[in-house]
């Protein structure tokens, strides 16, 4: 099946998405700084700035309509979240993770991925329940119409609600830290039409487990989710994608292309 794009409206682009949702949070109120963080982190996520891309003060600046200063708070708050490395006289830039880090995270994020999962099917709650559903059939309709984008949106919500609906805030917080850093490898992950539906396959088997409040097969079904999602970003890596060889450059070497 041929990938498509995801749809946009016609003219719209992601750094126009982002400075959207930036318009968004500052008529909320919210601070300029974490309103600047929050936008960066989107054009990470999305692949707008690419690991080992240069966080360009001016240029991202200017793109967003604000100060350099924001942007540069903005990075420094980056760099303790893991997202961004300051080289000394080089500037900021997207970090990049190199091989031993990537599997170390997927090996703790089974453990914390398949705990929070045991502890949903003890607590769920209908509205909960009815919630990871839809998204679970949203990402069966991007598979059908073969959008990684869709997808890869609702894959990512469908793990974060987990963790979140688990109510283990310590858990949450950790395994959200440490599944920021590896967005871009899970997105490369979904690049077959076929990845996407064994994904979501495995969600449907997690998801039966949790509503069936059977907790400790409910675990089971989370890691093992885990450690194929690991299997499938490796794979990629064996069949040579360039895309995400780029992805695991050792530490401290960077790419110059600017944000």
């Amino acid at each position: 099946m041929q990938r498509r794009q995801s749809i946009r409206p016609e003219g719209l682009s992601p750094v126009a998405d982002t400075v959207a949702e930036l318009r968004q949070r500052l008529a909320r109120r919210e601070s300029l700084g974490r309103s600047v963080q929050a936008a960066l982190e989107q054009m990470i996520e999305s692949g707008t700035l690419e690991p080992g891309a240069r966080l360009n003060e001016m240029e991202l600046a200017a793109q967003l309509g604000v100060s350099r200063g924001p942007v540069r708070e903005a990075a420094r708050a980056l760099e303790r979240t893991g997202l961004v490395t300051v080289i000394l006289n080089r500037g900021a830039f997207v970090r990049s993770l190199d091989i031993e880090e990537v599997l170390q995270t997927y090996d703790m994020n089974a453990v914390l991925f398949g705990h929070a999962a045991a502890l949903l099917a003890r607590v769920i709650a209908p509205p909960q329940a009815a919630e990871l559903q839809a998204i679970v059939e949203r990402m069966d309709e991007a598979v059908a119409a073969g959008e990684l984008e869709a997808f890869f949106t609702a894959n990512v919500l469908f793990h974060r609600q987990i963790v979140e609906f688990c109510g283990n805030r310590p858990l949450r917080d950790v395994y959200l830290d440490h599944t920021r850093k590896l967005l871009l490898l899970r997105r490369r992950s979904f690049d077959a039409a076929g990845n996407m539906r064994a994904s979501n396959s495995e969600h449907r088997r997690l998801l039966a487990a949790i509503l069936s409040g059977r907790a400790e097969q409910a675990r089971q079904h989370a890691e093992a989710h885990t450690r194929a999602g690991r299997a499938r970003y490796l794979t990629a890596i064996a069949h040579g994608n360039a895309a995400a060889d780029e992805h695991i450059m050792p530490e401290g070497r960077t790419s110059h292309a600017d944000g």
